[in-house]
């Protein structure tokens, strides 16, 4: 897959460490928010030191194959990072699956920049690393991220039980899939 792809609103890009500022900005604005989702958010992931080596490990997966990462950019605002969309746990032996994973910035909700990166790299990914079978895990109380992957053609398989903990309180999870057979909406 490409480094750099645009569609018609974003420019996605992987970064380099030597980009890790622009990381370190997004997390920083959105860290209260974010901190609902994400299991293992910290204050030390809005330092530029602490970006740079994640950019650096994210890099050797992706050289590896087994992750990719592209942060999102409007088009005409290419040094402020609006979201961020991964796909990890790539497996490409005859199962072909992986994880989905995305965020967009709070201030960049509800216009669509998900939707419209996730319906161009989930055909990439799906060639580039012949993957057939896409998996997404959601709160159940996020119910725009639900809308967006059933938006997508992703079906709800399964509940998963106490399946992670954030703030110290496990929750549940939804579990959502995309398979080769469906298309992307």
């Amino acid at each position: 897959m490409d480094n750099r792809i645009e569609t018609e609103h974003l420019v996605m890009k992987v970064l380099k460490p030597t980009e890790a500022a622009l990381v370190a900005a997004f997390y920083s604005r959105n860290f209260e928010d974010f901190a609902q989702y994400e299991p293992l958010i910290r204050k030390q992931s809005l330092s530029i030191y602490y970006q740079r080596q994640v950019l650096e490990c994210e890099n050797k997966y992706r050289a590896e194959g087994s992750r990719i990462r592209y942060y999102l950019f409007q088009k005409y605002d290419p040094f402020r990072a609006i979201g961020t969309v991964s796909f990890r746990e790539i497996n490409k032996d005859n199962k072909g699956t992986c994880i989905v994973g995305y965020k967009v910035d709070q201030g960049f909700r509800r216009r669509g920049f998900a939707r419209e990166a996730l319906s161009t790299l989930i055909p990439m990914v799906r060639y580039d690393y012949h993957v057939g079978k896409i998996e997404a895990e959601v709160l159940p109380w996020n119910q725009p991220s639900q809308n967006l992957l059933v938006g997508l053609g992703f079906h709800r398989t399964a509940l998963l039980k106490s399946r992670v903990c954030i703030d110290g309180k496990y929750d549940d999870e939804y579990l959502y899939v995309l398979d080769k057979c469906d298309a992307v909406k």
